[in-house]
């Protein structure tokens, strides 16, 4: 079940392509990066709030299926859904330019405590809360 969704859109530039100017795949992971970092952005809790509070949201597992390329000067649009945000921050994507399909992925990053090895268990109550209230404005259940 996805909380919220939402989509962001972006052109394929020539550094993200390989010399047949295909999109190198390893760029993707850019395109999800950008993709959570407007999310941090919508619910008012940037990166940059992240770590003054003394957290970091690392990775921990991140799956990627291609079933196409993206292309130089493709237009693409990456769909984001929201399936977890209270003990962990899920999200699912899928990446496509029109209608043809081209990565659906999924990332999962925890809370750790900044300069530590100490996983929480629990997103900061700062970022739950400010998910809550992003959830309400937009008429979208919480919970």
């Amino acid at each position: 079940m996805s909380f919220y969704t939402f989509e962001m859109t972006g052109k394929v530039e020539f550094y993200d392509c390989d010399p047949m100017c295909v999109v190198w795949h390893g760029n993707y992971l850019k395109y999800l990066e950008a993709a959570r970092g407007r999310f941090l952005e919508l619910i008012d809790y940037p990166y940059l709030t992240v770590g003054q509070e003394g957290n970091v949201f690392p990775v921990v597992d991140l799956r990627l299926k291609f079933t196409s390329s993206l292309k130089l000067g493709d237009t693409y649009t990456v769909v984001t859904d929201l399936d977890e945000y209270e003990n962990r921050l899920v999200h699912s994507f899928v990446i496509k330019t029109g209608d043809r399909v081209c990565v659906k992925a999924r990332s999962v990053q925890v809370r750790v405590a900044a300069g530590s090895s100490e996983l929480s268990f629990f997103m900061p109550e700062n970022f739950i809360r400010n998910v809550r209230s992003f959830l309400e404005r937009q008429g979208t259940p919480a919970a």
